[in-house]
């Protein structure tokens, strides 16, 4: 039986296998989220419509001011406000169901990444996991910057031998600026991956790239760990990676242990093609990797019918599963 790797080698090979599910199955997808595509639909209609009536009533309301405090005028401003609570009422319908078609397209999506990947995969809503994903972004040691907001979104857990959980993940810096008011940027965005391996490793274990010292997180990420541990940069063989990517580690023994030469060339490749930064650490036996993806809505959804737009978001989901999957394998030295 061929591993995962050897079925999906590349980015092609594995969209050519989701193109070809989702084809065969887009009708079924079509017609398990009809009814709640048509509900967002009707609701987006029915707010914009009392939208354009309300503002088409503003000049009328201007004109007819003088009769303010009459019985004709009372009548108008009455029926103004039944208007804008109207539209309130509208926005709130549009929004409510807008948050259930997203959970509906992602359930309904499931089976469709379950046979592109050929593995089973579970859909959970953002709520029901959020406080857990920050206790496992603290663990990991992957952000260690004060005054973050995280927002962790949908999570899909894929089943094997051991359970893949990949996360949704926004992460924030709250900082003043120079009149001392509030404002926030952006950290991370992307994916958040967490997994137990088949091994133990015993050492802590950091992979970074070398921009990511003054890129999305902060100018002290090594320093920070040196602070707690004795984690140090570590030299390896291979000088294409080590232009690009850094590892850092409490045991350099574990780490070329770790890093094997499929690995470092997968994440080497991964860097070529997208030259973001990612993070990944090894405590123990669990394995963290934040992984940038600007493209991931696992929150939004789109009402559409188009064929394209419907695979375009459903391959953003795809692609970093196809990547971890590959990652991961190579850390378990699978032939």
């Amino acid at each position: 039986m061929k591993s995962f790797k050897e079925a999906y080698p590349d980015k092609d090979a594995i969209k050519k296998r989701f193109d070809n599910v989702l084809r065969g199955s887009f009708k079924d997808f079509l017609d398990s989220t009809h009814v709640r595509r048509q509900a967002v639909i009707g609701s987006r209609r029915y707010f914009a419509v009392a939208t354009v009536f309300s503002l088409a009533m503003l000049p009328f309301l201007y004109y007819a001011y003088p009769l303010y405090g009459t019985l004709i005028g009372d009548i108008l401003y009455g029926v103004c406000m039944i208007w804008i609570l109207i539209v309130l009422l509208a926005s709130r319908e549009w929004f409510t169901n807008t948050l259930l078609l997203a959970k509906e397209v992602n359930m309904a999506l499931v089976p469709v990444i379950s046979n592109t990947i050929d593995k089973s995969v579970m859909y959970t809503h953002d709520t029901d996991h959020r406080e857990e994903t920050k206790q496992f972004l603290i663990d990991s040691e992957l952000m260690t910057t004060e005054h973050i907001d995280v927002d962790a979104d949908d999570m899909f857990t894929i089943y094997g031998e051991r359970d893949i959980t990949i996360r949704e993940l926004l992460v924030t810096e709250r900082m003043r600026d120079a009149k001392g008011r509030e404002t926030a940027r952006t950290l991370f965005k992307g994916v958040f991956v967490v997994t137990t391996l088949a091994d133990m490793y015993a050492a802590k274990t950091f992979i970074s790239t070398d921009t990511d010292r003054v890129g999305f997180a902060h100018l002290k990420f090594w320093d920070s760990l040196f602070t707690r541990s004795e984690v140090q940069e570590t030299t390896l063989e291979w000088n294409d990676f080590e232009n690009h990517l850094h590892v850092a580690t409490s045991d350099p023994l574990v780490a070329r242990e770790l890093l094997t030469p499929s690995f470092m060339q997968d994440l080497y490749d991964w860097w070529q093609e997208h030259k973001l930064n990612m993070r990944i650490a090894v405590h123990g036996d669990k394995f963290y990797m934040l992984l940038p993806e600007a493209t991931i809505k696992i929150g939004v959804s789109t009402t559409s019918t188009d064929a394209g737009k419907i695979i375009r978001y459903a391959w953003s989901l795809v692609q970093p599963m196809w990547r971890t999957l590959t990652l991961l394998e190579d850390v378990s030295g699978k032939k």
